[in-house]
């Protein structure tokens, strides 16, 4: 009977250590992911807050993760003997009593860890880009149809002014909710949008130097000065057709432009709203500044852009609005060029759903804050709020340029 106990056991513990139970670790990185997703949209909606109520913002990264897991399986038995006592022979060398059953059984023990470093970004050169005006080519790339034009220019746009041709009677605009002529605002970004206005990849040239013939050219760079200056994207502007004309160095570049793109309205937009510089067709030195006088009769457009820093206390400031003593939400609806996703939906066009106390099952974020209070973006019903995280992310992650983030080791968690 001890035999066939052991032999049982022994079969087992084989079985049990061939079991093909392995770790999922493809699953172990999903987790992972969804826990980073939440961690960076919940520190987005963190110093939204912060901004809001003019607490300083304070921003982490995690620039190495280590992640291991493992399965262990171990087997055990358990027998039930009858027949009364159990005494043991030395004489035969066997138990006796009744055996009546064996029940095997296993533990399974799981495990996955990650450790991971956490970094401050509070250093010079990530606050010089963050604090920094947005260059025109960010614009650009946000200037797409997967993303409606008034959540976008919203966002960078800070102040939009208006300067007369006679340089009396100076509007500005100043894109904030929080004041009382925000509506004006809306409306005259709205006109804009309806007109055309957006980031577009222009041409520009810039003189370098005096004019000089070619006599004088060629011993001041010498005999390749022509291949030299194709290669540095320099060309030779002929300024007349005498029997030695004089050539003017010009710099061609790339540079981005916040303008219309089409001049269809260049019979009347120029001297009553914008004036001949808002158009994508006028890029040069010479097409801005013909003649003195006809740029002094021209009206100014000046479109202010923001920083990153200046995004996030904007959507401080309709935070703020929404609830305030009358509170104020902010609603960007479709324009005729552009679309909207959340159609049938409630708050289908606000800009950021924000509740305060009442959080919604599984929200899109939660925070707690200092004073004790709850903050949520819901899931659902919640306009644009997700668009904007995600293009705040973005933002984020364009300063982030090497240097910005510490090098590890840092702060380790476990």
């Amino acid at each position: 009977m001890k035999k066939i106990l052991l032999a049982t056991i022994s079969t087992f513990l084989i079985g049990g250590c061939s079991s093909t139970l392995t770790p999922d670790f493809g699953e172990m990185s999903a987790k992972y992911a969804n826990s980073l997703e939440q961690y960076q949209i919940n520190m987005i909606f963190q110093n939204i807050l912060r901004s809001s109520a003019n607490r300083p913002v304070s921003f982490l990264d995690m620039p190495t993760i280590n992640g291991s897991g493992s399965i262990g399986i171990t087997p055990s038995v358990s027998a039930f003997f009858s027949g009364g006592a159990l005494p043991y022979n030395s004489s035969y060398n066997v138990i006796q009593g009744g055996l009546s059953s064996i029940t095997p059984s296993t533990s399974l023990t799981l495990n996955n860890t990650f450790n991971f470093t956490q970094s401050s970004l509070d250093n010079a050169l990530f606050w010089k880009g963050y604090l920094g005006e947005l260059p025109k080519e960010t614009v650009k790339y946000f200037s797409h149809n997967q993303i409606p034009k008034e959540v976008i220019l919203s966002l960078v746009v800070d102040e939009i002014t208006t300067i007369p041709a006679d340089g009396k009677g100076t509007v500005s605009l100043i894109n904030n909710p929080l004041r009382p002529d925000h509506d004006k605002f809306q409306q005259y970004l709205y006109k804009l949008i309806d007109d055309g206005f957006t980031a577009v990849e222009i041409k520009t040239s810039e003189k370098l130097g005096p004019p000089l013939t070619i006599e004088k050219i060629t011993p001041r760079f010498g005999e390749k000065v022509f291949a030299m200056l194709k290669d540095s994207n320099i060309t030779l502007k002929q300024l007349d057709h005498s029997a030695n004309p004089l050539y003017q160095p010009v710099k061609l570049s790339d540079a981005y432009k916040l303008c219309i793109n089409s001049d269809q309205y260049a019979n009347y937009l120029p001297t009553k709203f914008y004036g001949v510089t808002i158009f994508c067709e006028n890029n040069s030195e010479e097409d801005l500044n013909k003649t003195s006088a006809a740029k002094k009769r021209q009206p100014t457009l000046i479109v202010r852009i923001r920083s990153t820093n200046n995004i996030f206390e904007y959507l401080g400031q309709v935070v703020t609005a929404q609830h305030s003593e009358k509170p104020y939400l902010v609603t960007l609806p479709p324009t005729a060029q552009t679309f909207n996703n959340n159609k049938g939906s409630l708050n289908r066009n606000a800009l950021l759903i924000v509740d305060k106390n009442n959080p919604t099952p599984a929200p899109f974020a939660l925070i707690e804050t200092l004073g004790n209070n709850t903050y949520s973006i819901p899931s659902e019903n919640n306009g644009y709020s997700s668009l904007a995280v995600k293009i705040l992310a973005q933002l984020m992650s364009l300063q982030k340029i090497p240097g910005s983030i510490p090098s590890s080791p840092s702060v380790l968690l476990k």
